[in-house]
């Protein structure tokens, strides 16, 4: 080799070397395919990304924002770009990003991108993934999956973090009682897992991306694992994921130690640049996952804390044998045993309260993992008192059933959610409408129907028996619906028997308020209700939604209660 060949070589190894890693999926499966987007050409492609235009534009310790859409595009250079700007008058300028719910979501895979990090403190980005529904049962919703969230600003070092959050509704268990991976326990708990990983350079771009199976997360960066959770430490979602592209925006006194002060930061713009997002999914080839049952002992749909409970799990080989069985409820371990079959007998003081999901899991022994069919069963509250009517009177019926005024009791007697509090009365709001309650609402003309699995009581007084039209109010925001082969749904209940229910699609919005503009759904239900006062129950299985409370009107003079809803294109 010549002298000159020989420096050649030499020049490209040293460029090689500074060069950051251009990551490939993980290799010890076969990948293929999915989604991805390049961000070449001039226009974002709206086949894929809807853009967040969610919120109102901040002003936080005399910080202005505005919020402009075209901080959030494509560059012409192959990426996608989130920037904040700061005008001489000291208005910032800023964009929340793109998502890809209602276009792409998916269940398992590899999820990747590569980014340059933004650097400013009183902002982070974030490329993550997010339930298409999100709640505190992820065998019913998702939960997020953060690939990065590059905060801890002021930088002190070169470090962003990987997490996995699930559900911020939830009470926090202390450090030592985490409550995930245990085999007992009756109470969900807010569950955050994550770490900070440090490269070499914040200039460069770096492949950040996640491994999600149905047993765990495994995070890379440049080509090495960086971090790995598994179904001992965090619950794992059975649920789509779609993917997002964030500016991350919160109050500085509220996120202090870790989005830092607009007021610190030294350089402006600052932006998050995306060269690209991938989405791929193991290619089994000829390879076949293995076959898993799940059944009750003995074919019951509910059953008291007091009880035992007996599930069968058997499991038939695919390609390979099958070496173990894992029985989740809820998202949460319960039992497993090195077997291809076996009988679980569980005490239901070790299920939840309300309502279980159970799934089996099997894996074999070349790590394929094949899942059941979901199971349900209802593990009865004990009796802990009646409700009584609001402020002591009883709504009436026929009118308009206000929905603030749910009957007084607490939670499981009048009203049952995983929330412990009122968001609203607590900071920044601090709003005075029973505050101490777990149902989210500003006022008595509406309450958040967030979660699945949500009830509320309403003491009436029918004044005369007889037939009534009996339509739901609703408010969904623009932007907050989406299209789905699942219908969203409310149920009635008097006195404990099913009265009626009302299935509308999860795209239907409403209009751009939150906690107003509450339209009635079409096609009023008729029922017959006796006079005197009764406990009627409303039961939400749903993606979340506001819910405007009920229109009782004698079925013989029944009028059009409203206009018909708007449902996004």
């Amino acid at each position: 080799m010549s002298t000159s060949h020989f420096l050649q070589m030499l020049a490209l190894a040293l460029v090689a070397a500074s060069l950051p890693a251009l990551a490939e999926p993980p290799a010890n499966k076969h990948w293929k395919l999915v989604f991805s987007d390049e961000f070449d050409g001039g226009k974002l492609d709206e086949s894929k990304w809807t853009r967040r235009n969610s919120g109102e534009a901040f002003c936080w310790n005399g910080a202005k924002g505005l919020l402009c859409e075209d901080h959030a595009d494509v560059d012409g250079k192959g990426n996608f770009v989130i920037k904040v700007t700061r005008d001489a008058d000291g208005v910032y300028r800023y964009h929340h990003g793109v998502q890809t719910k209602g276009k792409f979501q998916r269940t398992y895979g590899y999820f990747e991108t590569r980014a340059r990090f933004s650097r400013e403190p009183g902002w982070w980005g974030a490329v993550w993934l997010y339930g298409v529904e999100v709640g505190p049962n992820p065998f019913k919703m998702g939960q997020e999956i953060d690939m990065f969230e590059d905060f801890n600003k002021p930088k002190k070092k070169n470090d962003f973090a990987h997490n996995v959050h699930f559900d911020a509704q939830l009470e926090s268990a202390m450090e030592n009682n985490k409550r995930v991976g245990k085999l007992d326990g009756d109470t969900l708990y807010r569950v955050s897992r994550g770490t900070n990983v440090v490269v070499d350079s914040w200039n460069d771009f770096h492949v950040v991306g996640v491994e999600w199976t149905p047993l765990e997360y495994v995070f890379y960066c440049d080509g090495r694992e960086t971090f790995r959770l598994d179904y001992h430490e965090v619950p794992v979602t059975t649920q789509p994921m779609h993917v997002l592209i964030s500016g991350c925006f919160r109050d500085p006194n509220r996120a202090k130690g870790y989005q830092g002060d607009y007021a610190d930061a030294v350089h402006w713009p600052d932006q998050l640049t995306v060269d690209y997002v991938r989405v791929y999914e193991e290619d089994l080839g000829r390879g076949k996952k293995p076959s898993v049952t799940l059944r009750l002992g003995k074919p019951v749909r509910a059953v008291d804390q007091g009880d035992e409970v007996a599930f069968r799990v058997a499991a038939s080989d695919g390609s390979s044998a099958v070496t173990n069985l894992m029985l989740f409820t809820n998202g949460r371990i319960r039992a497993e045993k090195a077997a291809a079959s076996a009988t679980f007998t569980l005490p239901a003081k070790q299920l939840y309260l309300g309502e279980n999901i159970l799934i089996a899991m099997a894996r074999d022994k070349d790590g394929l993992i094949g899942i059941s069919e979901p199971l349900t069963l209802e593990v009865r509250w004990p009796a802990e008192g009646t409700s009584t009517p609001y402020l002591g009177k009883p709504q009436v019926i026929p009118g308009r059933i206000i929905p603030g005024h749910y009957d007084e009791g607490g939670q499981r007697v009048a009203y049952f959610t995983y929330a412990k509090q009122n968001t609203y009365g607590k900071p920044p709001w601090n709003l005075k409408f029973r505050p101490d309650e777990g149902i989210n609402a500003p006022n008595e003309k509406g309450i958040g129907a967030s979660q699945r699995g949500m009830w509320v009581r309403y003491t009436v007084n029918v004044e005369q028996a007889g037939s009534y039209k009996v339509a739901p109010f609703v408010a969904r925001v623009n932007g907050q619906g989406f299209a789905s082969d699942k219908s969203d749904r409310i149920f009635l209940e008097l006195d404990g028997k099913p009265l009626t229910e009302f299935a509308f699609g999860s795209d239907l919005t409403t209009g751009r308020q939150w906690w107003g503009n509450y339209q009635p759904l079409v096609s009023p239900k008729t029922v017959r209700l006796p006079a005197g006062n009764h406990v009627l129950r409303v039961k939400f299985d749903a993606t979340p939604f506001q819910f405007g409370g009920l229109e009782f009107t004698p079925a013989s003079s029944a009028q059009s209660v409203g206009s018909q809803t708007t449902r996004k294109p």
